[in-house]
């Protein structure tokens, strides 16, 4: 990686050789303000989880025991989590990478942009059918085969902006969606 990661701007541009082509893409990490928000919600989650455990059982050293190593496991969890979530921005389509999940899909077959919950927080979305999404990774830990295919699920994939960018329609972020999928703008 080159550059600042956490910043929400790009953090590197590379390419990728297609066949005889060469292809730009930039990499954008959750911005600072994203990170601290996902830790909060993750702490606020483990808190409420650990209260009403404790109201539950009233037994005391269990749930000591119980409660550092769930504290310590979702820690690990989120601290993984903004280090290493981000999108790839190509002239080809957007990647999404967060850990456990890297999905891709191409400009074409994003079919709207607009709010939607994602990790508890309601953030601008890329929307796309289910069927259009190629997993590139899905963690052994999420599922016991190699791969789950999307379209089996009820629900279209989201791909979310508004956290690797501050104001990202404004950023460069958004200038390089306009570029590439200017039917998201109409």
């Amino acid at each position: 990686r080159v550059g600042k990661g956490g910043t929400g701007r790009d953090a590197s541009v590379g390419s990728l050789s297609i066949g005889m082509e060469k292809e730009t893409m930039q990499t954008y990490y959750l911005t600072n303000g994203f990170k601290r928000k996902y830790f909060l919600l993750a702490l606020f989650g483990v808190t409420l989880f650990l209260g009403l455990f404790a109201y539950i059982t009233r037994e005391i050293t269990c749930l000591l025991i119980c409660l550092l190593s769930l504290e310590i496991v979702s820690i690990f969890v989120m601290l993984h989590k903004v280090r290493h979530e981000h999108i790839i921005i190509s002239e080809r389509g957007i990647e999404h990478r967060s850990p456990g999940l890297t999905l891709e899909t191409r400009w074409e077959y994003i079919e709207k942009i607009s709010y939607y919950w994602h990790d508890g927080l309601r953030i601008e979305c890329l929307l796309v059918d289910n069927s259009k999404v190629l997993i590139k990774k899905w963690s052994s830990f999420l599922s016991r085969g190699p791969s789950t295919p999307l379209d089996r699920f009820p629900y279209k994939t989201i791909i979310p902006l508004s956290c690797f960018s501050e104001n990202w329609r404004d950023s460069e972020l958004g200038q390089q969606i306009k570029q590439y999928a200017p039917h998201l703008f109409q």
